[in-house]
């Protein structure tokens, strides 16, 4: 039986849209830049092989960040699982957790539709590698409300 955390976190992954093709990294900088108790706003900075990939980048980065490595400012700097990573990504956990909760930490305008994220500036090449910063804003409220009722808060 899959838990509410599992769906949850499956929202997440399906949010960020994570595939197992794109070659993306986790080392772009993530930034708090608004928090009003609820709504979580950042600027990600994603880095990929291919430039059709940077949001990708971003949105695992974020993602990554938040939940197991830390973001400052949030969470007193500290990651929100209380679990390692390895632990977390198994197979099924993760497809549940990308595919069922999406919704749920997804910033809603007014009219209940998906806040677009936004690109500032350009996608530029570095090398072989191309990178952006986007904005990204997320019901973190939600999140951590999963994460307390499954135990997985740290």
């Amino acid at each position: 039986m899959r838990t509410p955390i599992c769906t949850a976190l499956a929202a997440v992954a399906l949010f960020f849209g994570a595939t197992a093709f794109a070659q993306v990294n986790h080392s772009g900088t993530v930034e708090l830049l608004e928090f009003d108790g609820k709504t979580a706003l950042f600027a990600v900075e994603g880095i990929a092989a291919k430039k059709g990939d940077v949001l990708q980048s971003a949105k695992e980065t974020l993602f990554d960040r938040l939940l197991y490595t830390g973001v400052e400012g949030l969470n007193n700097d500290r990651k929100l699982m209380n679990k390692p990573r390895e632990e977390l990504r198994t197979k099924d956990y993760a497809v549940n957790f990308f595919k069922k909760r999406m919704h749920a930490y997804l910033k809603m305008d007014a009219g209940g539709k998906q806040t677009l994220l936004e690109l500032l500036g350009s996608i530029t090449q570095q090398g072989a590698e191309y990178s952006g910063v986007y904005l990204i804003p997320i019901k973190y409220n939600v999140l951590i409300r999963d994460l307390k009722s499954e135990g997985l808060l740290n």
